[in-house]
């Protein structure tokens, strides 16, 4: 009697991993998902593709069971630096000028990048440079949806 059994992998370092994600702020706000990447997203565990938080605590998952991963500002977007808001003259700016808006301009190297208008002089803007979720705790909700070894791996 033949008896096929199915071995249940689990997420390690190596492995293919397919799973659903949902980025949310403590706020409960969504800022990133699966859904809007277009789909579960497949990925090789330690490779990088997410922050290392979540790429450790993956680890020891298996298909169908989920978990949320608190993941500190130093693993994504940085910690919020106050030294990135700065008043620019309006003429360097481009783009509709209205506080809450975001616009392009130069940043304190003279690159120009997308800012937040934080107030409205006659002549200047206070700006801000600092990435919208700078200084925010991200929770990762994962869902794994499958594992399966790499080729890599069977050579090993």
């Amino acid at each position: 009697m033949d008896v096929t059994k199915k071995v249940l992998l689990r997420v390690e370092q190596g492995r293919l991993v397919k799973m659903e994600y949902q980025v949310r702020l403590s706020s409960g706000k969504i800022v990133d998902s699966s859904e809007k990447a277009g789909g579960p997203v497949t990925f090789i565990c330690g490779k990088g593709i997410f922050p290392k938080p979540v790429e450790e605590n993956i680890v020891g998952l298996a298909p169908g069971e989920k978990k949320v991963i608190f993941v500190p500002p130093s693993y994504t977007y940085g910690h919020y630096d106050p030294g990135k808001v700065s008043l620019v003259a309006v003429e360097r700016i481009s783009g509709e000028v209205e506080v809450g808006k975001v616009v392009k301009a130069p940043d304190e190297f003279g690159l120009i990048r997308p800012a937040l208008v934080k107030s409205a002089l006659s002549s200047a803007m206070m700006l801000d440079f600092n990435h919208p979720l700078a200084g925010k705790t991200l929770h990762f909700e994962v869902f794994v949806k499958d594992v399966r070894i790499t080729t890599t791996q069977e050579d090993n």
